[in-house]
């Protein structure tokens, strides 16, 4: 295995792997603080409410569509977002799922399994790291 490029730190609250992302859409870039790595969700999503403080926001022609999961099942949207960054790694443009994300627990949004693969990250629970292979 090659040297990793990059680590970002990860917490456990209440159950639940965490970590910080940032969105950059348009020029606007957002701090997500609470996001949950979760490898059993197939696409990365951010809340609603804090998506549209950068101005991603359903426009006429965006698909709306029913995701179902461990947590039940809501209504999304895509929007192709100019990057996505987690510590230092970051990924140029990418499609994300923006939606209310009411699961009962404060998150703002989910890295899903879709960023992992693409990023290639080592999920080392032991240190609490992730890591980002070359």
């Amino acid at each position: 295995m090659g040297r990793c490029e990059a680590v970002k730190k990860l917490y456990i609250d209440e159950g639940l792997l965490l970590t910080e992302m940032e969105v950059t859409y348009k020029e606007k870039t957002l701090l997500l603080k609470r996001v949950l790595v979760d490898t059993g969700s197939g696409s990365t999503i951010i809340k609603t409410d804090i998506a549209e403080s950068i101005g991603i926001v359903a426009e006429e022609n965006d698909m709306i569509y029913r995701i179902s999961g461990v947590g039940g099942s809501e209504f999304v949207f895509s929007k192709t977002i100019n990057s996505i960054k987690i510590g230092e790694k970051s990924e140029g443009i990418f499609t994300i799922e923006i939606g209310a994300m009411d699961y009962g627990f404060d998150l703002d949004g989910i890295i899903g399994l879709d960023l992992l693969q693409q990023v290639k990250a080592i999920i080392n629970l032991d240190k609490l790291i992730i890591e980002f292979d070359r």
